[in-house]
């Protein structure tokens, strides 16, 4: 008698473990890439000395804090689904870690040559842009974190698809009427051999079957 769990796996929770981990450090990139100083504007009104404004994490991606979120509450999702529901958050997770990504590039590649930060923020309009300086160090914190995400997700799939356990479960009941029939099936071999010596191979093999029986609660000797 079996218990067959094929159709409801169990996820693997070490790979959960590992994931929720890295679905923590993430969040805690992005937000605090969020708080972090991304650029600093220049600006020149004439009448006074120029002026410099900053540009935070948040501002020039105002939505890096809710995608924190969003990975904080992956870490309790995967716990609390499984299935192709844990594929879906996977999914999701994924996706959102590859977007996080898209405002570091913008960020160390051409966050100095435009006018970008300058829109991010409010700056009186008398004010001239004179120069924008950007600092990459939060880009690449956000990239850390975005990667961080992507193999978390990664690892939740490989997670929804591992078996928590075997998929056939054999109870402690159907282990002692499985060696009940060995018993009985030795027994009656014996009987067979009309009083034939067994060779040292089956006596051994006898032997180990009449401790195993004994172990189960059966007798070997019993009718």
């Amino acid at each position: 008698m079996s218990d067959d769990t094929t159709d409801h796996p169990k996820p693997n929770r070490r790979l959960q473990g590992i994931a929720s981990l890295l679905l923590i450090a993430a969040a805690g990139a992005l937000w605090g890439s969020s708080r972090m100083k991304w650029a600093e504007v220049l600006g020149a009104d004439g009448l006074s000395l120029p002026r410099v404004f900053e540009v935070l994490g948040s501002d020039w991606s105002p939505w890096l804090t809710g995608v924190a979120a969003l990975f904080g509450a992956g870490v309790i999702a995967q716990f609390a689904v499984r299935g192709w529901a844990l594929r879906v958050v996977a999914v999701i997770i994924a996706v959102a870690g590859v977007l996080s990504a898209v405002p570091a590039f913008t960020l160390i590649r051409d966050g100095a040559d435009d006018l970008y930060a300058s829109t991010r923020i409010d700056i009186p309009g008398r004010y001239k842009i004179e120069a924008v300086t950007v600092s990459t160090s939060p880009g690449y914190l956000l990239l850390a974190g975005a990667l961080c995400a992507v193999i978390a997700a990664v690892l939740m799939m490989r997670g929804a698809s591992a078996r928590g356990m075997s998929s056939k479960y054999t109870s402690p009941a159907a282990r002692q009427e499985e060696l009940e029939k060995k018993v009985f099936a030795e027994r009656e071999r014996r009987l067979a051999a009309e009083g034939n010596v067994d060779t040292p191979g089956a006596a051994d093999g006898n032997e180990r079957l009449m401790w195993d029986s004994l172990d189960s609660g059966v007798d070997p000797t019993g009718d």
